[in-house]
């Protein structure tokens, strides 16, 4: 993380100087008419690489492609350090992408950011069959233990921007209003069936105790979600590097809000007390809230955008 942040620091330095650069350039060149002259053709060719009143603009994070690269090329000890920072933290908020904006004069625009999870995934373990030792315990008679995982996030950031510069290299400024949401939830299927003949199944997944029963096993787990809204200001430069195609860094302030909704678990055990199988459902985490005001990045920290 620290390495992304001096490379966004030395973008910003690089721009911000070419932009002081260019502008004093354009002073000392107006003093002379023949070279004011030229410098008018140069500036015309130059604004053709800019966008205008009209253009709509797509761009895509190029932190997940620097990472791969960085994996590719050192595994998982990347010395690149490319990890990225995503507006909204949480397990399932998503930390890719998209960006779009639209040129409302030929220095004012609006923007929207947009990523969206959507995970669902099975695994499978091989476990002993309980059923088949009990007749022989000689046998390598297996089931299978299924454990099925499901998450949904999204992130949304909605602003404006106002860019400086008329050259290469334009200094972008903005605001934005946030908003994110991310839910979960974990299914456990077993093999080995729990019974009163059987009251701990066979199964790599752990037993935790509950006030009726010793041995007690996960069968469903949720999370209601957690809702996030706040407001950004944003820093940051363009670097035009062909006609309408910009490589792009920012930095932000933000202030965030997010509401934690409660997560429950329902479980399976055997009764002592009763002398049968049941099924509870707990609360394992209160509703709670948190507050945020930091420097954090949505998707775009390092961006290529392209206008069209």
């Amino acid at each position: 993380m620290k390495k992304i942040l001096f490379m966004l620091i030395g973008l910003l330095f690089l721009g911000f100087s070419s932009i002081a650069q260019e502008n004093t350039d354009s002073q000392t060149n107006s003093q002379d008419n023949s070279t004011s002259k030229t410098c008018c053709k140069k500036e015309k060719k130059d604004k053709q690489l800019l966008p205008m009143q009209g253009d709509w603009a797509v761009g895509v994070d190029m932190l997940p492609l620097l990472r791969t690269l960085g994996t590719v090329f050192w595994g998982e000890k990347n010395p690149m350090g490319f990890q990225g920072t995503p507006y909204f933290k949480g397990p399932m908020y998503p930390n890719v992408s998209i960006m779009a904006k639209y040129m409302v004069t030929n220095n004012c625009a609006i923007r929207a950011n947009l990523g969206v999870t959507i995970l669902s995934t099975t695994v499978g373990d091989k476990i002993r069959d309980d059923e088949a030792f009990f007749i022989d315990n000689a046998t390598a008679a297996t089931v299978t233990d299924f454990i099925k995982s499901d998450a949904y996030g999204l992130s949304i950031a909605i602003g404006a921007e106002y860019r400086l510069g008329n050259k290469r290299v334009v200094g972008v400024f903005g605001g934005d209003l946030l908003i994110g949401y991310y839910t979960g939830s974990i299914k456990n299927c077993y093999g080995n069936k729990m019974t009163e003949f059987n009251q701990q199944p066979t199964t790599n997944q752990e037993y935790f105790s509950s006030p009726t029963s010793y041995y007690t096993r996960a069968l469903f787990q949720k999370n209601n979600g957690a809702i996030s809204a706040g407001a950004q200001v944003t820093a940051g430069v363009e670097i035009f590097v062909a006609p309408k195609i910009a490589l792009g860094g920012q930095v932000n302030l933000s202030y965030v809000f997010t509401y934690n909704n409660q997560t429950y678990r329902n479980a399976e055990g055997f009764n002592q007390l009763y002398g049968k199988v049941e099924k509870r459902t707990d609360i394992q985490t209160p509703a709670g809230w948190s507050h945020k005001f930091d420097t954090n990045n949505l998707g775009g920290s390092l961006y290529m955008i392209f206008y069209f």
